[in-house]
């Protein structure tokens, strides 16, 4: 039986006398009791109505029980019994409604919440032509609500707890059971729950803690603000996790080549997602290296430029004060200063800055000498490609780096040192057991369908082999029928 006096001091001193606590203190059948909540997370109105209102108006000598609250109480969620108060406090700060009441065995939970939500809208960065057009937002119910439309199965599982000392950030892990590799469900759990740091603000916090290699240039971890993107990588046996108060959703494992995905790929036409795949592969190819070749051949190979080329290229830099390597690399972290200027600044200034950035300083920077107009344009041309794969933009513009400054160290020998070290490092990589690379290191045959070449829908048959999967079918398709009524012929 719980003191009424004492627990009741125990949450007010708890709190340190915030002022957003409300108690709202009463008789329930000649019984004192009292309501915790924080203001802002309940539906008041609800509150009122369904629960305050019926339990003022209770008379009589009886004990404040589970059964006495459910006659008296409308809800449209369970009421939950608590016995440990740590456990009521924790739910307070959650946004939950606990009763207090004397004699009682234990503290009892309501939940009413209600506040202020982001609309679902379509998200700013993965935007389509074609396909739907919801994107998540920070809230976590809504977020499972969104896959759960997608995939009205029983077998789609999610998986709540909590993270963060202060914080207690729920985090749902999501997977479909017979799909997904239990092995890997079970080894981002454990890492999950061994996460142990003051507060979890973003999805980006456990993506940090679920990176098996710490300090990897590229990301292991996926991330989709896009409720269909995600829902296809469920059903390919991935797991996604879900973090309240975040519109990214992570997902694991990982591969390389699905930077090159987009969810619109899977709505057009076959030949055209091809297209533009391997348009996207090569942008983000040539923006990496073209800025580092340009270096290398200019201070150490500039025999190979075409010679009409040569001759206009000469003509230009022969004024210039700053060395090749020292000019390029000037001029990548001017295109990074307006960058990062464009996108923290106001929306209504940003424009105007955008014109003011690259065409009035560019044209100015070229006409005093100061840069050539070769330069402005190779590195404007690098940063413009660059963005066709935004999920690799940090790890692609380091690269970049990277590569102007063994061009002009090492010329184009370093240069190919370099992509060998990279494809090297690369294929060295490896999350969960799966390799980064893959399907190309190891090469797996069955998954280049959906690769730089996409096949038809028809065609996936299987789940790709280079995710561990419980199940491997997706779909019967022709060639599966064939080959099963040959083995049964052959019986």
């Amino acid at each position: 039986m719980l003191n009424y006096q004492e627990e009741f001091d125990k949450i007010t001193a708890e709190f340190g006398g915030t002022c957003d606590l409300r108690k709202i203190e009463l008789n329930i059948c000649g019984k004192q009791a009292c309501f915790f909540y924080i203001d802002g997370y309940i539906d008041t109105l609800l509150f009122e109505d369904n629960i305050l209102s019926p339990l003022k108006n209770l008379q009589g000598d009886m004990q404040v029980s589970m059964d006495l609250l459910n006659k008296n109480t409308q809800m449209t969620t369970p009421i939950e019994e608590l016995t440990d108060t740590a456990k009521a406090i924790e739910n307070i700060s959650c946004g939950e409604i606990i009763l207090l009441a004397e004699s009682a065995q234990c503290f009892f939970k309501y939940s009413e919440k209600k506040y202020q939500l982001r609309a679902v809208a379509e998200p700013p960065v993965s935007t389509v032509l074609r396909g739907p057009r919801e994107g998540f937002i920070e809230d976590l119910k809504t977020n499972m609500f969104l896959i759960r439309r997608r995939l009205a199965s029983p077998k789609l599982t999610f998986e709540l707890m909590s993270v963060g000392k202060y914080t207690q950030t729920k985090v749902a892990i999501a997977f479909i059971d017979g799909v997904a590799d239990q092995n890997i469900v079970d080894r981002i759990k454990t890492q999950v729950k061994n996460i142990n740091i003051d507060g979890v603000i973003e999805s980006s916090y456990i993506a940090r803690y679920l990176e098996e290699n710490k300090f990897s240039l590229f990301s292991h971890v996926g991330a989709s603000e896009k409720p269909d993107t995600v829902t296809g990588k469920l059903l390919e046996g991935r797991v996604a996790i879900l973090v309240d108060g975040s519109p990214s959703v992570l997902t694991l494992p990982f591969l390389m080549y699905e930077n090159f995905q987009m969810s619109e790929d899977y709505y057009i036409k076959s030949y055209r997602a091809s297209m533009v795949r391997i348009i996207r592969l090569f942008a983000v190819i040539f923006s990496i290296l073209m800025p580092g070749i340009y270096v290398a051949l200019q201070e150490h190979q500039y025999q190979l430029f075409p010679i009409k080329y040569l001759v206009s290229v000469l003509g230009k830099i022969s004024n210039i004060p700053l060395s090749p390597t020292l000019e390029m690399l000037l001029v990548l972290v001017i295109f990074e200063i307006l960058n990062e200027t464009s996108i923290r600044m106001p929306r209504y200034v940003s424009m105007a800055l955008s014109v003011v950035g690259a065409i009035i300083l560019g044209e100015a920077a070229v006409t005093a000498g100061l840069f050539s107009i070769s330069a402005v344009i190779i590195v404007a041309i690098s940063t413009v490609g660059l963005y066709c794969v935004p999920d690799e933009i940090n790890s692609s513009n380091i690269l970049r780096f990277g590569f102007v400054a063994v061009g002009g160290v090492l010329g184009v020998a370093g240069i190919l040192l370099g992509i060998a070290g990279l494809i090297a490092y690369m294929c060295s990589i490896n999350s969960y057991g799966v390799s980064y690379m893959s399907p190309f290191a190891p090469s797996i045959v069955h998954d280049w369908q959906d690769g730089p070449l996409k096949a038809q829908l028809q065609e996936f048959g299987e789940r790709p082999y280079s995710i561990p999967t419980s199940n491997r079918t997706r779909q019967r398709t022709q060639i599966a029928d064939n080959k099963e009524n040959n083995e049964q012929n052959d019986r």
